[in-house]
C-alpha cells in the first residue's frame, strides 16, 4: 500500500505539509519543554506519533480542495501576483526605502528583493482570502498557494516590469521605474556596523507625473541615468532599516545572501 504521505504531489500541498510539520514540532516542544535537549530526530519521532493522523487528514482535505481549483489558480496567478506588486508599491511610502540619490527629493531608491517578494506574497494571500472561489480553503492552504505563486513567478513579474520599463506609483503621486535588480549587493542593515550581502531592487524617479502618461523614452532615460551616472557614485554608507515595513531585524537578516 502506498503511504498516504506519497499521495500529495501538488507543489502547494507540499509547501503546506512542510509548514504543518514545522508547526507540529514547535507545538510539541511548547507542550513538552523538557524534551528540548533531545536530538532533532527524537523530537520529530515523538511529534510524528502525536500529530501524524491529524496532519495527514488535513493534507488529504487540502489536496482535494486545491486540486479542484488548481487549473484556475495556475492560469491567474501571474497576473494576480503582478497586481499585488503594483498595490504594494502604491501602498508604500518613500520614507520606507533606502535613498540612493536625492536632489533634494529621492531620485533613486532601493529595497531588498526578498522584502518585496514577501509582502507581495502576503497581499496575494489577502486577495485569495477575499475571493469567493477560494472561500472553502483555510488560511494555511491559501498561504501555501500564495507562497507557491511567489516562488514560481515573482522573479518573472519583477524582471518583466524592469525589461518593459513599467512605471509604478509609490505613494499617491511619485512614479518610479525599476532600474536594476542587483544580486549580492553590499548594504548595511538595521543598526549593523558591518555590511551584509543582499539582493536589492533599485528604482528611479520619473519626476512629478501622477497621470500615468509617462513616455517610454522618459522611463528609459531614467534607467540610463542610473547606469551611466548615479550607479558610479553610490554612497559607501548606504543602509536599509526596514522602518515602515513592519519587519523585525531577524526577518531582515534572514534575507541575507549565503556567502
Amino acid at each position: 500500500m502506498v503511504p498516504i504521505s506519497m499521495l500529495f504531489g501538488n507543489p502547494a500541498v507540499k509547501i503546506l505539509k512542510e509548514r504543518l510539520w514545522a508547526d507540529a514540532r514547535k507545538r510539541y516542544l511548547e507542550d513538552h519543554p523538557a524534551d528540548r535537549e533531545k536530538n532533532a530526530r527524537a523530537i520529530m519521532r515523538k511529534a510524528t506519533t502525536q500529530y501524524k493522523d491529524k496532519i495527514e487528514a488535513s493534507l488529504k482535505e487540502a489536496d482535494q480542495q486545491v486540486k479542484a481549483k488548481w487549473g484556475q489558480f495556475k492560469h491567474d496567478m501571474t497576473e494576480e501576483l503582478r497586481a499585488a506588486l503594483t498595490t504594494l508599491l502604491r501602498m508604500s511610502d518613500l520614507d520606507w526605502y533606502s535613498v540612493e540619490v536625492a536632489s533634494p527629493s529621492p531620485d533613486v531608491i532601493a529595497v531588498p528583493y526578498e522584502l518585496l517578494k514577501h509582502v507581495t506574497e502576503a497581499l496575494l494571500f489577502q486577495h485569495l482570502r477575499k475571493g469567493i472561489d477560494f472561500e472553502n480553503l483555510n488560511d494555511e492552504t491559501l498561504e501555501a498557494l500564495a507562497t507557491y505563486a511567489a516562488d514560481q513567478k515573482f522573479d518573472e513579474v519583477l524582471e518583466g516590469a524592469r525589461r518593459n520599463y513599467e512605471a509604478f506609483n509609490i505613494g499617491q503621486s511619485s512614479r518610479f521605474v525599476i532600474s536594476e535588480i542587483i544580486r549580492n549587493d553590499s548594504y548595511f542593515l538595521g543598526e549593523d556596523k558591518c555590511h551584509s550581502r543582499i539582493d536589492t531592487v533599485v528604482l528611479s524617479s520619473l519626476g512629478a507625473s501622477p497621470t500615468g502618461e509617462d513616455k517610454k523614452r522618459n522611463r528609459k532615460a531614467a534607467v540610463k541615468k542610473w547606469f551611466h551616472e548615479d550607479r558610479k557614485t553610490r554612497r559607501d554608507d548606504r543602509r536599509f532599516t526596514g522602518d515602515g515595513w513592519e519587519i523585525g531585524p531577524e526577518e531582515l537578516k534572514s534575507w541575507v545572501c549565503a556567502s
